[in-house]
């Protein structure tokens, strides 16, 4: 009960912005939880999600229609298409046995044969052509076929690197030598494996505080990973060297952020699960540079989200939602003619801390300001009325001589805008 009632408080924590349309619902055919999405090309397109659903459009997202995946009580975990007529569904059955769903025909129809490997569950899955694939998930091995899908061989681990069989969320491949698997383990580590030898060794880096969810390629030396979780809520990595190192950041955003598409080379969408909201980056994601939470229309919990191009975009979620994005909210120059920026909330430095920490904020209006701590039962422990303060930088220090170690979340409040975010106390 006592974990329940914290979620439900830092639920009611999250970051709350602004009721812009910036999305708007579409009909769907169906109304089973989407969960993942996926575009070859301007116009061929697919979601999939819970009791073997299925959607396709082939008219860049206008119209949706069903297709019959054979698979009816199955939760579709993960899907990839090299082309518009082959694609691969890895899915569960309620024995928690992996099913690979195969189409060559564009997903009119569907044929499956269960992984040899009984005892392993996948969830994520990803093929460069007609023949290569990948193959990973719970127990974070990662498997490889060259015959399209009829065989698979286990691939090698250096094993002097970060826990490398941890459960792995997505994996994508940059070129025929070098793909990225991402995952993560609750309130314990998010961790990236990359392979520079076609998946043959994949050596592992332990990078973020919180499992990561997907991997974005975006040319040159440029990888971007997301993820999150219950409580610390959205959080990123990004490298500028293919991955030879990382810098970790946190969104500011409270969800878990279980997709992300570039609209512009430097405006990002992430859809944010469970807080019924979207993080919004307008600075390419670089670590540090400010995050907006956008509520969800409808309080619709959107699992993930696609951009096509600059103007057109998709988004999925739960009861089958679909939300095609506005651009009405676009200016000719392609930005946003009113994405609003009224307040920051930084990371408290140091963290850990012991006993002092130095939270800083920044506000772009004037406005009434307050900054309270809470515990992990949700109870205030401290209270900081700033009262009205005029547009710049500001900071407080709080001395925590008082507090048990522990996680604790600070909380920025002020006219229309509401961040929370975590901190931890060590003794």
């Amino acid at each position: 009960m006592k974990i329940l009632k914290s979620l439900l408080i830092m639920l009611s924590l999250s970051s709350v912005a602004y009721s812009q349309n910036y999305w708007l619902p579409q009909p769907s055919p169906v109304n089973k939880e989407l969960r993942k999405c996926l575009f070859v090309d301007s116009l061929y397109g697919w979601a999939i999600g819970d009791s073997g659903t299925v959607i396709r459009t082939t008219n860049g997202g206008n119209n949706w229609t069903v297709q019959n995946s054979g698979v009816f009580s199955f939760e579709l975990r993960d899907l990839s298409f090299p082309d518009r007529n082959n694609g691969w569904i890895v899915c569960v059955d309620s024995m928690q046995k992996t099913l690979v769903l195969r189409t060559t025909n564009s997903g009119t129809s569907w044929a499956g044969s269960y992984f040899p490997e009984t005892s392993m569950i996948f969830n994520a899955i990803y093929f460069r052509n007609n023949l290569t694939g990948y193959i990973t998930g719970y127990s974070g091995r990662v498997y490889k076929t060259t015959d399209g899908g009829s065989h698979w061989s286990e691939c090698g681990y250096d094993t002097t690197g970060c826990f490398y069989f941890i459960p792995k969320n997505d994996i994508f491949f940059i070129n025929d030598q070098t793909g990225y698997t991402v995952g993560g383990v609750l309130d314990f580590q998010g961790v990236a494996m990359k392979t520079t030898t076609a998946g043959a060794n994949w050596f592992a880096q332990c990078i973020a505080a919180e499992p990561l969810n997907q991997v974005i390629y975006r040319g040159g030396n440029n990888v971007y990973l997301m993820g999150g979780d219950y409580d610390l809520g959205s959080i990123l990595a990004v490298t500028t060297n293919l991955g030879s190192n990382w810098v970790y950041d946190t969104t500011g955003c409270f969800g878990n952020a279980t997709g992300f598409s570039f609209r512009t080379s430097s405006e990002v969408w992430a859809a944010l699960n469970f807080n019924r909201s979207m993080a919004v980056n307008l600075n390419a994601m670089v670590p540090g540079s400010l995050w907006q939470c956008i509520p969800d229309p409808n309080n619709i919990a959107v699992n993930d989200v696609h951009f096509i191009n600059s103007t057109k975009g998709w988004a999925f979620g739960s009861g089958g939602a679909i939300l095609k994005y506005n651009e009405a909210m676009i200016s000719v120059g392609g930005e946003h003619n009113n994405l609003p920026i009224r307040a920051i909330l930084h990371q408290n430095y140091p963290n850990p801390f012991n006993p002092q920490t130095i939270i800083r904020y920044e506000l772009r209006s004037s406005s009434e300001v307050k900054i309270v701590v809470y515990d992990l039962t949700g109870k205030e422990v401290y209270t900081f009325n700033e009262g009205e303060k005029q547009p710049g930088k500001y900071s407080v220090t709080l001395n925590s001589s008082d507090f048990a170690s522990s996680v604790y979340y600070y909380q920025l409040t002020t006219s229309g805008v509401t961040i929370t975010k975590k901190m931890v106390l060590l003794k």
